[in-house]
């Protein structure tokens, strides 16, 4: 039979130098709470301290000197912001976005409270984002000139930060789970890191990114950026004068498209119309002339030059080097990613386990859900153990109440249920259906004066969740009292 719908806490840091426990922060105002998560060093990076920066969003100090020698010099942070259910659900691992900053100033903090606004672009969503330090200038490279400490910022990310946050947070740690983006230095550093590791990442987005190293104003740029912050004018990839710019033709994004075959390629870029915006006026050149590269050697990829006059201007960006546009397009990729990140993963219940959530309804309606008309007593008397029970009632049609569990697939599952019901009700059914209500397994019951234990198996077949269920065809006010339901696999 088929029935259809009718329409702030401790913070514990494991590290090198023993156990930190932070104060606790006030409760966030969003009504989100932040939990325990412990924190161990890993990988190379040595985690000295922690804290709640949101009901979201995780700070951890961390140094890369924990193996000798360290991969990048001084202490440095990473920032985790985490979906709203992470500790309702500590089964699930989830999907990660790496979302790296700009140069010249840029951190850890950039994307959250720096201008960048991942909370809110994120909320709802069911990804985790990273966002580490990764220099002022480091620009996702090992440096070329190492004298002023170490600077391997490619062995950072892709050696240890990535392989510390699986260990860390439950992430779907593989290609599939994995998306990688940024801003300006950030956009060259995602695109570039994808290129090393494409067995890596499913996606990668540059925002303004500096995907042209091979043009005079970027390497310009790079070059002072470097003397301002009193740092090895050639430091990050050496002399940029031909012809001992190898290493600049050697990182050049350009010259490596074919590299990111196979993967979704988000490029976005401001056209840079207003006199002050001559950055964005070299990064959208620079955009526009990587899009055409990777048309001509056969490279699926989604390309939008924001900003230019006109209807087609996207709200809040004006086309300029700037958070306005730079959240507009994290806002814009993130469903895009999304696409093709793998869906959170929770593993399947082993057998043995009872997958219905309050199965006795000692906790009212929580977990359960109507088709008709339904609810639940508590305290009335009427249950068959302890204080609660459900019911459905009605004068016509199907009425039931019912749960969607996960299951596993291929396994067999026991539904076990008390029912009680009006003496008028003759056609009841207790059973597992699938999310389109094709039944794989019910039993039928008629008026059942006294509370009766009801019994049926199905299997699982291909599905990962399936939906229990307690019902009638109501003709005349007709009513059933439900207590005690499990589903069990076998």
């Amino acid at each position: 039979m088929q029935h259809t719908a009718r329409k702030m806490c401790v913070i514990t840091v494991a590290s090198a130098i023993g156990w930190l426990t932070p104060a606790c922060l006030d409760e966030p105002e969003d009504g989100s709470t932040t939990h325990e998560v412990a924190l161990v060093s890993s990988h190379g990076i040595d985690v000295t301290g922690s804290r709640w920066v949101s009901g979201r969003t995780l700070e951890a100090d961390v140094s890369s000197a924990f193996v000798s020698p360290g991969a990048v010099n001084g202490p440095h942070r990473i920032r985790v912001t985490l979906p709203a259910g992470y500790e309702q659900s500590p089964a699930t691992r989830y999907p990660v976005i790496y979302l790296l900053h700009g140069g010249a100033g840029g951190n850890s903090a950039q994307w959250t409270t720096g201008g960048g606004a991942v909370e809110p672009i994120t909320a709802g969503k069911n990804v985790i984002v990273v966002m580490p330090d990764g220099g002022k200038v480091g620009w996702f490279t090992n440096w070329v000139n190492q004298t002023r400490g170490a600077q391997r910022w490619a062995d950072f990310y892709l050696q240890q930060v990535i392989p510390w946050v699986d260990v860390n947070f439950r992430t779907v740690a593989a290609r599939s789970g994995r998306a990688i983006a940024g801003l300006s230095m950030g956009g060259y550093g995602a695109v570039r890191l994808a290129q090393d590791r494409p067995d890596l990442f499913a996606s990668v987005a540059s925002f303004s990114g500096a995907v042209d190293l091979g043009d005079l104003g970027t390497r310009t740029v790079i070059t002072e950026q470097a003397i301002q912050h009193l740092l090895p004018a050639f430091g990050p990839f050496g002399s940029p004068f031909w012809p001992a710019d190898t290493v600049w033709k050697e990182k050049d994004p350009m010259r490596r498209p074919t590299a990111l075959a196979g993967m979704q390629v988000l490029l976005y870029a401001g056209a840079g119309i207003h006199d002050a915006d001559i950055l964005e006026r070299t990064m959208g050149a620079s955009a526009d002339r990587f899009a055409r590269r990777l048309a001509a050697n056969g490279v699926p990829h989604f390309f939008w030059m924001y900003g230019r006059p006109g209807p087609s201007a996207p709200f809040g960006c004006d086309g300029g080097h700037n958070f306005g546009c730079w959240n507009f397009a994290f806002n814009d990729a993130l469903p895009r990613m999304m696409s093709v990140l793998a869906v959170p993963s929770v593993p399947p219940p082993p057998p043995g386990v009872d997958v219905v959530v309050n199965g006795g309804f000692e906790d009212r309606m929580t977990g359960w859900s109507c088709l008709g008309q339904c609810g639940a007593d508590l305290g009335l008397g009427l249950a068959r153990n302890g204080a609660g029970n459900g019911w459905a009632r009605g004068t016509s049609g199907w009425n039931d109440l019912h749960q969607t569990v996960p299951v596993a697939p291929g396994r067999t599952y026991r539904v076990r249920a008390s029912i009680r019901t009006s003496a008028n009700n003759v056609a009841g059914y207790v059973g597992l259906r699938t999310a389109t209500g094709q039944v794989l397994g019910e039993a039928r019951f008629t008026s059942l004066g006294a509370y009766t234990p009801l019994e049926v198996t199905a299997n699982a077949g291909t599905h990962t969740s399936l939906v229990v269920f307690a019902g009638l065809w109501a003709s005349g006010d007709t009513w059933l009292q439900l207590d005690d339901v499990s589903v069990v696999g076998l």
